[in-house]
């Protein structure tokens, strides 16, 4: 069984490899080739266990540029079964550690910063967040407990500032989040967005970017100052983080590491 299972990856990344491989020039006469950028993004752990290298946004990719080291076990179509352990590469910390069932997460999770505090715990069910999950600042720092129900709704339950100040309780309150220079932010009643939410820069003019409106939760409409208009089919603010390590199920592969900087001539 496991012999079937390695086949089946080594099959998808060499197939993926050489086709994305084949778009890269090949390096120059007489130049050394950097061997970590060829190198396949897997490892051999044992009989029943494989290593795999990510970027931080979970492409596969070779072990020099790999930012995540995952340790699994994949069933005979080539999906994740069983109990998975994610590293980050620079400390050799944990990064997350997870189950699945079928290709799909089911049961419980726990995703940590890349300082090692924890970030996310929460449960999977056939791959969807269920339940209360609760976040953390990478200061080790409570941030917010989310409940998402049995999968089909999301609700904000606790939000702290970073320096532990409540600004949600019980469903009620103001929520923000901070990322990339931008704020996003709005009023909350009864566990949902309630009221006009904005994105606005952090730095400079301040400028609000985009605007949502939203009655007992529901999504009402949407303008955005980029490209001027109303937009009313669905919010396109996240209250939850995006969670990137989903994308280890797509078995997406970068190509190759960035190349190496010019040696300077001493």
């Amino acid at each position: 069984m496991y012999l079937a299972r390695l086949f089946y990856l080594v099959g998808i990344l060499a197939f993926s490899g050489r086709a994305a491989l084949a778009q890269q020039p090949g390096p120059a006469p007489g130049a050394t080739p950097n061997r970590a950028k060829y190198a396949q993004p897997y490892r051999i752990l044992g009989t029943d266990s494989v290593a795999l290298f990510y970027t931080a946004n979970y492409e596969l990719c070779p072990p020099g540029c790999a930012a995540i080291r995952r340790h699994a076990r994949l069933d005979s179509t080539g999906n994740f079964f069983g109990y998975v352990r994610d590293f980050w590469m620079h400390n050799a910390q944990l990064a997350l550690t997870g189950t699945y069932r079928s290709g799909r997460k089911d049961g419980a999770f726990e995703v940590f910063h890349p300082n090692g505090e924890l970030a996310a715990r929460g449960y999977y069910r056939g791959g969807q967040q269920v339940g209360s999950w609760a976040y953390w600042y990478p200061s080790g720092q409570k941030r917010q407990v989310l409940s998402f129900g049995n999968g089909s709704t999301l609700g904000i339950e606790q939000f702290w500032t970073e320096d532990g100040q409540q600004l949600v309780q019980n469903g009620q309150g103001t929520w923000y989040r901070t990322d990339a220079g931008l704020r996003v932010s709005g009023s909350v009643a009864t566990g949902r967005p309630e009221g006009r939410w904005r994105v606005q820069e952090i730095t400079g003019g301040q400028k609000v970017l985009a605007e949502e409106t939203f009655k007992k939760g529901v999504f009402r409409m949407g303008s955005t100052r980029a490209v001027p208009g109303y937009y009313y089919d669905q919010s396109r603010i996240y209250i939850t983080d995006l969670d990137s390590y989903s994308e280890t199920e797509r078995f997406v592969q970068r190509p190759s590491c960035p190349p190496d900087p010019p040696e300077t001539a001493q």
